[in-house]
C-alpha cells in the first residue's frame, strides 16, 4: 500500500457527506491529485482516481462491497488499501486517509510517493505530414529542481499528462501516454493522434514553452532481459510508440538481443518513425523492420505523391500467419518473446493469430492496448 502519514494539520476539506449517498462514488481534486472519494455502507474512502492500467477515471465506474470497478476495462481495486482486485490492472492505486469533521470530508494530502508529480516544459511540437499525428517534446530536466535531475524512466512505459485549460472532456482533464522516447535521449516524447476532444484540441493548440504536470512512469510493457532470448514486435499504426523507445534504447546500449519488428500501416504516409528505424536497422545487426501496408498499391499510388510504382520494397496487407513465418523461423518462434501494441481490434487478433495459429504460449506474449481516444 502506497499510503504516506503526515501531520494531523495535513487534512483538508474536499467534500460534504450528504453529496455521497451510500455505494457511490464522486471525484475531487486535492493539489492537482484526482481522486475517487467513496462511501461504502457510511463510511468514506479515498483512491487515485485514475486507473493504474489505462487512465480510466474509477469514479465513473461501479463500486461492490470495498471493490471499485474501471468504466474502461474492468480492473478492480479495494478501496480500503488500493490492492488490485481484477486485473488487467496490475499496479495498486494511492490510497489516502479521511476524516469526518461533522458533515466535511477531510483527506491528508500525499508526501512524495514512486509516481509523484513532476513539472515539465514543452520544447518543441511537430505534426507528421498526412496523417493526424503529432509528436511532443518535453525539456529532460525537472522544472522544480536545481541539482540537474532528469525524469528517469524504462524504454516502453507511459505516463499521466496533465496539461491544463482542458473543459468539458467525458474523458476527464487528464490522458496517459506511452513515452516514445528512449531514455538515453535528452527529451521527454511522446506522439499521439488528435482528436475532435477537448483534451486533443488543447494539447493540438499548446505554445512552446506550455508547462505540463506529469505523474509517472507507470507501466511493465517493457523489454526482457534475457537477452537470449528473441522480442518480436508486433505494432498497428500509433501502436509503435514504444517500440520506438525500445530500439532506440536497445540500439544506443548495444543490447546483445535480436528483434523483429512487424509494422502495420494503412499506408505509406503513415509509417511513424521510418527514417529515424530506417538508420537504427543500418547501425543495428540485431534489429531487423518489416514494414506492411494494409492499402492496396493502386490505392496508395493515387494518394501519395511520395512514391513511385516499384520504390515499396515491404509488404502488403495485415499481419497474418504467413508473413511472420516469412521472417521468424522455428527455432526463433519457439523461443522469442511476443509484444503486440496497437488498437483493441488488432491486438485480439494478433492474440488469436498467435495462441491459436502458432502456438505461442500466454507467458511468451505481453500486450498493451492504445484506445484512440
Amino acid at each position: 500500500m502506497k499510503m504516506i502519514v503526515l501531520s494531523e494539520d495535513d487534512f483538508v476539506k474536499v467534500s460534504d457527506t450528504k453529496d455521497i449517498q451510500p455505494s457511490h462514488m464522486k471525484e475531487v481534486e486535492l493539489d492537482g491529485e484526482y481522486i475517487c472519494l467513496v462511501n461504502v455502507k457510511g463510511k468514506y474512502y479515498a483512491i487515485g482516481n485514475i486507473c493504474t492500467h489505462e487512465g480510466g477515471p474509477l469514479a465513473d465506474g461501479t463500486i461492490e462491497g470495498y471493490e471499485v470497478e474501471c468504466p474502461w476495462h474492468g480492473s478492480k481495486f479495494d478501496v480500503r488499501t488500493g490492492e488490485v482486485k481484477n486485473p488487467p490492472a496490475n499496479e495498486p492505486e494511492l490510497v489516502y486517509q479521511v476524516k469526518i469533521d461533522g458533515t466535511n470530508i477531510l483527506i491528508k494530502k500525499q508526501g512524495q510517493s514512486k509516481s509523484s508529480q513532476i513539472e515539465l516544459t514543452l520544447m518543441e511540437k511537430d505534426k507528421v505530414n498526412g496523417t493526424d499525428v503529432m509528436s511532443f517534446k518535453f525539456n529532460k530536466q525537472l522544472n522544480d529542481q536545481i541539482d540537474n535531475k532528469t525524469v528517469n524512466y524504462i524504454a516502453g512505459q507511459f505516463a499521466f499528462f496533465d496539461i491544463g485549460e482542458v473543459y468539458n472532456d467525458p474523458k476527464g482533464p487528464i490522458r496517459h501516454f506511452t513515452i516514445s522516447s528512449s531514455p538515453t535521449e535528452n527529451f521527454i516524447m511522446f506522439s499521439t493522434r488528435i482528436r475532435d476532444s477537448p483534451y486533443k484540441k488543447r494539447l493540438s493548440t499548446m505554445e512552446k514553452g506550455t508547462k505540463v504536470k506529469v505523474k509517472g512512469p507507470e507501466g511493465h510493457f517493457v523489454l526482457h532481459q534475457d537477452y537470449t532470448k528473441p522480442a518480436v514486435f508486433l505494432s498497428g499504426g500509433i501502436g509503435v510508440t514504444p517500440f520506438r523507445s525500445m530500439i532506440k534504447y536497445a540500439t544506443d546500449m548495444q543490447l546483445p538481443v535480436k528483434i523483429i519488428m512487424f509494422d502495420s500501416n494503412k499506408d505509406r504516409n503513415n509509417i511513424l518513425f521510418k527514417k529515424e528505424f530506417d538508420e537504427w536497422a543500418s547501425m543495428n545487426k540485431n534489429l531487423t523492420i518489416i514494414y506492411t501496408i494494409s492499402e492496396e498499391d493502386s490505392q496508395h499510388q493515387e494518394q501519395s505523391p511520395l512514391s513511385t510504382s516499384n520504390d515499396w520494397k515491404g509488404e502488403y496487407g495485415r499481419i497474418d500467419k504467413t508473413m511472420i513465418l516469412k521472417y521468424v523461423d522455428s527455432s526463433l518462434l519457439n523461443n522469442s518473446i511476443f509484444y503486440i501494441c496497437g488498437p483493441p481490434g488488432m491486438l485480439k487478433a494478433m492474440e488469436i493469430l498467435l495462441q491459436e495459429d502458432l502456438k505461442i504460449p500466454k507467458e511468451r506474449i505481453k500486450i498493451e492496448e492504445f484506445t484512440g481516444y
